[in-house]
């Protein structure tokens, strides 16, 4: 299904409530924006011209930056702040919404000039589940027992004559025999591979205690609502294609369990979460996108069937709207056949749907369009369940 969305005008939000202050904030100006309000009804399915994205002004959540972390890449800014390496930023209620309308366009780039090395000629394969599975029916990877195992750092692969860029971060003391969880961290508009390696992969490396493999890709370069900067527009459906070569030579170069594969990220790091659940609903066992939505990054309905999920949203956010977030986790409810019973779960104010065939959860917390403080203690957890 392709969604499409439309710019509209809307009133500043006078009564936006004041920006938080922490350690090392740093904040996206964004008065100067035109105002933007997503409009219910303006997606229309299977629409076959260009899709036009509105993406937020992206303040990105990283945590303070491991010292032992591998493979950063370069730094990252954007137009319109400084994205830093270290610190929570934040970002108040100010300045309108930004929602799904307006138009975006992303660009053909290359893997940049701080690339480490290449990942391989790995031609690109069609997006979707199957592409990516590694097609062996099996928990392991092609890539267990592999005698030259790929090794953490920043890498280009070869999408369809694009170089694409990513950061690898493989356990200091990998075992070529054990599959490994393999998690993909997306970055928000604006931010980098490099941005999330230095939050510590959005603070679940920490907590993974070298029991998983993190990989965090690098956007293209594009526009949206007026803002420059790298994210996930999927045009002519390249980001897909990306995620489906980086499977693939992954899979082929470690030992991966094929049932344990996740997504998450923060804000456009959110929407390119939900919409790999359906173009890769067969491949990743669970989702934890936050402060994202449905409508942002083009996909195809190429898998429908159920697929763990545990979203994040502030209840106040006026540039992603909650009720955006709130309606794509709808769509995966009515996928993961739940009853609109839920019960409490921690961490509050979580709710877990009650009747789903697989985990289905949503946590509206208090606050605006910024990362949640125990949002990362909180996705471990999930995905370790699996």
């Amino acid at each position: 299904m392709w969604w499409c969305a439309r710019r509209i005008a809307a009133d500043e939000d006078k009564n936006a409530p004041p920006q938080s202050t922490t350690d090392e904030v740093r904040t996206q100006e964004v008065r100067s924006l035109s105002h933007w309000s997503q409009t219910e009804g303006d997606c229309l399915k299977r629409n076959p011209l260009p899709i036009f994205v509105c993406a937020l002004a992206l303040l990105g959540c990283s945590e303070t930056p491991e010292p032992d972390a591998e493979g950063a890449g370069g730094s990252s800014t954007s137009s319109g702040g400084q994205l830093g390496s270290g610190g929570e930023q934040t970002q108040s209620g100010a300045g309108g919404r930004l929602g799904t309308g307006g138009n975006a366009t992303g660009g053909a780039s290359s893997g940049g000039a701080d690339s480490a090395g290449s990942g391989g000629d790995v031609g690109s394969t069609s997006s979707g589940g199957d592409s990516a599975s590694g097609g062996t029916g099996s928990s392991e990877s092609p890539g267990c027992g592999a005698t030259v195992p790929l090794q953490s750092g920043t890498f280009t692969i070869d999408v369809e004559g694009t170089d694409r860029k990513y950061v690898l971060d493989v356990p200091t003391e990998y075992d070529t025999e054990h599959p490994y969880r393999l998690v993909f961290v997306w970055h928000p508009l604006g931010g980098s591979a490099s941005q999330v390696v230095n939050g510590g992969y959005d603070g679940l490396k920490a907590r993974a205690e070298g029991s998983a493999i993190f990989v965090a890709p690098d956007g293209l370069e594009g526009s949206a609502a007026g803002i420059d900067g790298q994210g996930w527009y999927n045009a002519d459906g390249g980001d897909m294609k990306f995620l489906s070569s980086l499977l693939a030579h992954l899979k082929d170069g470690l030992c991966v369990d094929n049932e344990r594969i996740f997504s998450t990220g923060f804000s456009f790091g959110g929407m390119m979460s939900y919409a790999v659940g359906y173009e890769f609903g067969d491949t990743f066992r669970a989702l934890a996108p936050s402060s994202g939505n449905l409508q942002a990054t083009p996909h195809q309905e190429t898998t429908t069937g159920p697929i763990a999920i545990m979203a994040f949203h502030g209840d106040n956010d006026t540039f992603v709207d909650t009720s955006g977030g709130f309606a794509a986790l709808q769509e995966y409810a009515a996928r993961n056949q739940c009853s609109e019973a839920t019960e409490p779960v921690e961490p509050s104010p979580c709710v877990e749907y009650q009747g789903c065939v697989v985990p289905t959860r949503w946590c509206e917390f208090p606050g605006a369009h910024a990362p949640w403080s125990s949002a990362p203690a909180a996705i471990w957890d999930f995905f370790t369940q699996f």
